[in-house]
């Protein structure tokens, strides 16, 4: 609470900074002379109470003055933030709701929206405290009721900061976070398009629209998912249409849930034109790209054209975007040789790889990213099981305690069919990364999950990250891959 209050005196410092040269001349000036004064604005007055308390750090005259300037001005700028900065005091939720409540009788939000000034990061951020304040003592009512009335930007702050957390961290039973998702994503959807983005040198009336749309697509994939866990699949199936254009079929994982919806309401008819949809996109799961192959092979019983009927929904800029994005992070740097021991016990030796073409992705089970790619690899490990020019290791790296049981066990539980090595001791630092930390200097970063791809002592690809689609990441290693197969 305290640093969103001291994000608002910075920002109303940076206004009045323009008189602050101008204020030398009032430095022995008797305060209650100058609040008599008809040629000194409010806002000049404020500015010579923040010439007192910061500049001269003259407390006796700051206060006195800030003090006549509440008396004269109950309703400005200068006592609204007095107000705000009662927050600071708070020491609990309930003192949060209690301040706030006086705030707001002070200072009525609805009177400021009528006259806004440059305060509106007040409201925004009493508004954030006072919506966790309810959410944390479990005031669900009351939070609803005091959500409504809210502008978009600030009902989706309470509602990613709150509920979005909720659901990820499971710290709240799903009837009721239920009942308050679906209250407040009900209001996001009618409110997205109120311009409560737009601010000026951040974002212009186009840019917050796409902002409050991304916000939105957010928000939804979250209640989705809510009410995928609880099988509401047709009440979940309504949410979709609420998607802007490039939210509809954004989220690999999201997009899974969405076929599965379809299949279980029983609209089978949906079913092959969403999944084209997803292949043109470039966010499918392998789950995904089983279904769509069951339903072409159903009706086309032509195994052979399958792979041609699936090139012919991919995007030409799409994949164009991809290869220019592989292109550019080729390289050609030898690597210092190593050896590494595999989940059985085996040495796996760089130099003993020749002229293959070999895939490391570096991983850790502690890294979401990491675990959230493993189906694209999966993917990229069943294209290359047969071809014995290229091979495929997932290298568990910077973990503690019994590493090598966190990245066998984990694996195995989940039941992917990776080829696993671990990741050696460093010596100088006793940490799981011996390997990885000799590519790092390459990287210019040491994050995760990080694929590198290796022929002939050199590193020829790296890429950091993942972008959340597994078939994406599979096109973007396959092209990689036939690269530098075609070199000759």
């Amino acid at each position: 609470m305290r640093r969103i209050s001291l994000i608002g005196c910075s920002l109303l410092l940076g206004v009045i900074t323009v008189f602050a040269q101008k204020n030398e001349q009032y430095k022995n000036a008797d305060p209650k002379e100058l609040i008599k004064r008809t040629d000194l604005t409010s806002q000049q007055l404020e500015s010579i109470q923040h010439y007192y308390q910061f500049e001269v750090k003259d407390l006796k005259r700051a206060t006195e003055l800030e003090q006549l300037l509440i008396s004269k001005y109950p309703k400005g700028s200068f006592a609204r933030m007095s107000a705000f900065q009662q927050f600071n005091k708070a020491k609990s939720n309930d003192e949060v709701i209690t301040i706030a409540n006086n705030f707001f009788k002070a200072f009525p939000y609805d009177e400021w929206r009528a006259h806004p000034n440059q305060q509106g990061f007040i409201y925004y951020s009493i508004h954030r405290m006072v919506g966790t304040a309810y959410f944390e003592t479990k005031q669900f009512k009351e939070l609803i009721t005091f959500c409504t009335p809210l502008d978009y930007k600030a009902e989706n702050e309470i509602y990613r900061w709150n509920i979005m957390r909720a659901y990820t961290f499971h710290t709240l039973g799903q009837d009721t976070l239920y009942q308050v998702s679906t209250s407040l994503v009900k209001e996001l959807i009618a409110k997205v398009n109120d311009g409560s983005y737009i601010e000026e040198g951040v974002f212009n009336k186009e840019q917050a629209a796409a902002n409050a749309s991304e916000q939105l697509d957010n928000q939804l994939g979250t209640h989705i998912s809510l009410l995928y866990d609880m099988k509401k699949y047709a009440e979940a199936k309504e949410y979709f249409n609420h998607f802007s254009a490039k939210g509809a079929y954004g989220t690999a994982d999201l997009n899974e849930k969405h076929m599965n919806i379809l299949l279980q309401t029983g609209d089978q008819a949906a079913v092959q034109p969403f999944l084209e949809k997803c292949v043109s996109a470039n966010t499918m799961t392998p789950k995904m790209l089983d279904k769509l192959k069951e339903i072409y092979l159903f009706k086309n019983k032509d195994a052979a054209a399958y792979e041609t009927y699936l090139a012919s929904l991919r995007s030409d800029k799409e994949q164009e975007e991809l290869k220019t994005h592989v292109k550019e992070h080729l390289t050609n740097v030898e690597y210092v040789p190593f050896a590494l021991e595999d989940a059985d016990g085996k040495l796996v030796r760089s130099s003993e790889w020749g002229n293959k073409i070999v895939v490391l992705d570096f991983w850790a089970t502690w890294c979401k990213p990491c675990i959230s790619a493993f189906p694209g690899m999966q993917l990229v490990v069943d294209k290359y099981a047969n071809d014995p020019q290229v091979e495929v290791y997932m290298v568990g790296t910077m973990q503690t305690g019994d590493y090598k049981q966190k990245s066998t066990g984990y694996v195995k539980q989940q039941g992917f069919r990776f080829h696993l090595l671990h990741d050696g001791i460093n010596k100088e630092t006793g940490g799981q990364d011996a390997v990885f930390k000799t590519f790092v200097p390459y990287f210019q970063s040491s994050a995760i999950p990080r694929k590198v791809i290796l022929k002939d002592g050199i590193m020829r690809y790296t890429s950091e990250g993942y972008s959340g689609s597994p078939s994406k990441l599979a096109d973007e290693l396959s092209y990689a891959i036939e690269l530098l197969k075609s070199e000759k």
